[in-house]
């Protein structure tokens, strides 16, 4: 009777255990198909919010060639308007495509065009006037034209949407973040109920000799597709930074994160793995300079592989200090 039962607890065990890494597979599978859809409508958002800062750009060089030409009336001053004019239509387009799904966006999209459309019809009259009657008729058009109402009305209109696309940025960066939150707890709770079932499936194949070595193959197969899935599913990089970034330590995680070994990596800036946008910008040393002040920073953003294409990331900056408060290096995980 107690062989019975022992048999029946080892069958129960081992049939929870293949139970939960069914469950904690699906359910780990299906965040990470939801983190990734988040990752895309976080760099869709980041692409929206860098058109329309270029379209300001542009209208804002429109304006300013034009009263260029007017005060000198050199032909060279309508250069960059005509190029400003190229760009603002092809980031138009742009912006107009990725916002068509959202209603109030394409309201904001036909302010914009309609705003435009009115600067540049007036940029080509003031323009005919310098040709034609001089630099007074021209000035005076300037003057009591409506350039300055239609820029203000722009800059308003593209700080809505600007607003907008901030407002969808964090609602999508908040649901990937709830994303990776779900995988980790997931894997973290799988773990444990694995790791107590497999001890009590084996305190139950302690007990009986006679079925040790079945019970035994199958929890070590068990076992080994569990880390199999936390190895497929959960991959964490670990690099330790130098002062001022650079790289010093780097294991197999950032290895199969990044596509780049330890040997071509080590030396490098981590900088490396970041956009030429976020170099420019000084993002790299912003991350160290907050986390050396507050002994910790998170920071979550699009890095770049060996390969150039993008990937999502979470990471934590920690500050390392020796006894005497001196800052010796910092870790990236």
């Amino acid at each position: 009777m107690i062989r019975f039962l022992t048999k029946r607890t080892v069958q129960f065990a081992f049939g929870a255990a293949i139970a939960i890494l069914l469950i904690v597979a699906g359910f780990a599978y299906r965040s990470i198909v939801i983190s990734g859809e988040n990752g895309r409508w976080v760099q869709h958002t980041h692409e929206v919010l860098e058109n329309l800062q270029d379209m300001q750009f542009a209208l804002e060089t429109v304006s300013s060639s034009i009263r260029g030409y007017v005060l000198t009336g050199e032909e060279t001053y309508l250069d960059p308007y005509r190029a400003a004019r190229v760009s603002l239509e092809q980031h138009t387009a742009a912006v107009g495509e990725l916002t068509s799904d959202n209603p109030a966006q394409r309201e904001n999209m036909l302010a914009l065009e309609r705003l435009a459309a009115g600067r540049m019809g007036r940029a080509d009259e003031i323009i005919d006037l310098r040709r034609n009657q001089g630099p007074s008729a021209a000035s005076e058009a300037l003057r009591v034209g409506p350039g300055l109402r239609v820029g203000v009305e722009y800059r308003a209109v593209i700080g809505r949407m600007q607003d907008e696309e901030r407002r969808l940025l964090a609602l999508r960066l908040a649901d990937a973040q709830r994303s990776t939150s779900q995988i980790k707890i997931t894997l973290l709770l799988g773990t444990f109920l694995g790791l107590l079932i497999t001890v009590a499936a084996g305190w139950s194949v302690q007990r009986d000799n006679s079925r040790r070595e079945t019970a035994e193959e199958a929890l070590r197969e068990s076992e080994r597709k569990y880390r199999t899935l936390i190895q497929g599913v959960r991959e964490y990089a670990i690099l330790m930074l130098g002062l001022q970034g650079e790289i010093r330590s780097w294991n197999p995680g950032a290895e199969r994160m990044t596509g780049c070994t330890q040997e071509e990596i080590t030396g490098h800036n981590f900088s490396f793995f970041f956009s030429p946008d976020d170099v420019e910008r000084g993002r790299p040393e912003e991350i160290l300079r907050l986390a050396a002040a507050s002994g910790q920073h998170e920071k979550q953003g699009m890095r770049v592989r060996k390969n150039s294409s993008r990937f999502l990331v979470h990471a934590s900056y920690t500050a390392s200090r020796d006894p005497n408060g001196q800052l010796r290096r910092f870790s990236d995980t």
